[in-house]
């Protein structure tokens, strides 16, 4: 279950053409302007998130295929047992 968040009041600078976008989406979705800039906001997160998501997965993957040449395909067991580790 989500909690509400509180809510913060922010000024924003628009152009003009764009606050008069927004009012005609305000007036025909009947919801406030503030609720849509919200929305919109969230729609941008989750792209944003997604992203930066897989720009991680792609750095995983690009030390795996380093890591794979050093150890040469061998397990944590093996590698440790060479190491004379105690781990």
């Amino acid at each position: 279950m989500r909690t509400l968040d509180r809510k913060i009041r922010k000024n924003i600078v628009l152009s003009a053409s764009i606050e008069k976008e927004l009012k005609e989406m305000a007036e025909y979705y009947k919801k406030p302007q503030s609720v849509l800039i919200e929305e919109l906001l969230r729609e941008k997160l989750k792209e944003y998130k997604k992203m930066k998501r897989k720009k991680a997965f792609e750095r995983i993957v690009k030390r795996a295929k380093y890591y794979a040449g050093i150890t040469e395909n061998k397990t944590f067991q093996e590698l440790k047992e060479e190491m004379g580790s105690e781990y």
